[in-house]
C-alpha cells in the first residue's frame, strides 16, 4: 500500500496542462484513497518520508564530493510509471525527491590500473616488492621506473609496505599532496577534501597540494591530514581501528551515529539516509564486518531507538 501511494504522489506532484486530464486525475486520485481505510495514512507516510528526505539530501550533496545536483529531474509519463512494479514507483519518488546522482568515475577508471568496487578490496605486490592494499571503492595507477617509484591514489583509501630502496624514493600523490617515503608501512585515506595519512612504522615526509606550506616528517603511530590549506598538527591514532579493514572489519568506539553510517555506505551498493536530526547524539561501540554491512545495520535497529525504511533494497531510511 506504501508503494502505491508512492507511486500517487509522485503522479499528483507531475504538472498536466490540460484542466480537464489533471480533473480526471484527481478524481481517479480520491477514489483510490477511498478505497481503503489505511490509505490515507498510507499516503501522510510517504508524504512525510519527502519532507524528511530534504534536509539529509542537503547533508549528502555538502558531504560527498561523488554527488552533484541532478538539476531538473526527467519526467516520467505517468503510464510509463505505473505499468512496472509498485516498488519502482516508490523507488522513482524517493529518487526525485533526493534531487542527486551519481557521477560516472569514467575518467578515474581509464587513468587507473587497478581498482576495487563498493565492498571489495584487494592486495597488490609490485614490481619493486612493495605491497599495496586497497580498500572498498579505490583506484590507483602506478608509475615504477629505474629511477622512480610513484602511485597515485585516485580515490579511496590505500595501505602501503613499502620495500626499502634508498635509490629510489618511493612516493604517493593524491589531489590533496604528496607522501615520499623509502621504506615504511602505512596508510593513506582520501576523505572530504583531504588526505589522511596515518603511519605505523619507518618515516614519511608530506607535501602539501600546491607546494604550499611546509614540509611535515611523520614519525611512527602518528596520523595527519593533508591538503591543499597545509598539514594538520600529527596526532596518535588507534592503529587497531584504522587498520581494522585490513582484517575485514570496522571497528567503533563510542561513535556518532552519522559516522558509523557514513562508514556502512562506503561498503554497500546504494545509501543509507538518517532523516531525523535527534539521532545524530547516539553512540555506537562495536565490531562489524566489511563484507556484511546489512548485519551491523540490523544490529543498530534492534540496540537503538531507530526506525529502518528500506524504500528498496539499496535505499534505507534511518528515522
Amino acid at each position: 500500500m506504501l508503494e502505491d501511494a508512492a507511486a500517487w504522489h509522485a503522479r499528483l506532484r507531475e504538472p498536466e496542462r490540460d484542466p480537464q486530464a489533471a480533473g480526471n486525475r484527481q478524481t481517479e486520485f480520491e477514489r483510490w484513497l477511498a478505497g481503503d481505510r489505511r490509505r490515507p495514512r498510507a499516503f501522510e507516510e510517504v508524504e512525510r518520508l519527502w519532507s524528511a528526505l530534504e534536509a539529509p539530501a542537503a547533508r549528502v550533496l555538502a558531504q560527498d564530493p561523488g554527488i552533484v545536483p541532478a538539476g531538473r529531474p526527467r519526467r516520467w509519463p505517468f503510464r510509463r510509471l505505473t505499468s512496472r512494479p509498485p516498488v519502482l514507483a516508490a523507488c522513482l519518488a524517493v529518487l526525485i525527491t533526493v534531487g542527486v546522482v551519481y557521477q560516472g568515475d569514467l575518467t578515474i577508471r581509464l587513468n587507473a590500473d587497478h581498482v576495487t568496487a563498493v565492498g571489495q578490496s584487494t592486495a597488490l605486490t609490485l614490481d619493486d616488492g612493495s605491497r599495496v592494499t586497497l580498500n572498498t571503492d579505490t583506484a590507483i595507477s602506478v608509475d615504477l621506473s629505474t629511477d622512480r617509484r610513484q602511485v597515485r591514489l585516485l580515490r579511496g583509501e590505500a595501505w602501503f609496505d613499502v620495500m626499502p630502496d634508498g635509490t629510489r624514493p618511493f612516493v604517493v600523490e593524491t589531489t590533496e599532496g604528496r607522501i615520499r617515503v623509502t621504506g615504511t608501512s602505512f596508510g593513506v585515506r582520501l576523505k572530504r577534501g583531504a588526505a589522511i595519512v596515518s603511519l605505523a612504522k619507518g618515516r614519511v615526509e608530506l607535501t602539501p597540494g600546491g607546494e604550499r606550506g611546509a614540509v611535515l616528517t611523520l614519525s611512527d603511530g602518528h596520523q595527519a591530514r593533508l591538503s591543499h590549506a597545509g598539514i594538520s598538527e600529527p596526532i596518535v591514532f588507534d592503529g587497531t581501528a584504522v587498520t581494522a579493514w585490513l582484517r575485514g572489519q570496522l571497528v567503533f568506539f563510542n561513535a556518532p551515529l552519522p559516522e558509523v553510517i557514513a562508514e556502512l555506505n562506503r561498503y554497500r551498493s546504494g545509501h543509507i539516509v538518517v532523516t531525523n536530526d535527534d539521532l545524530d547524539d547516539l553512540r555506537i561501540s562495536g565490531v562489524f564486518r566489511t563484507d556484511d554491512p546489512e548485519a551491523a545495520l540490523t544490529a543498530i535497529a534492534d540496540t537503538l531507538p531507530v526506525r529502518v525504511t528500506r524504500l528498496t533494497d539499496s535505499f534505507v531510511l534511518l528515522r
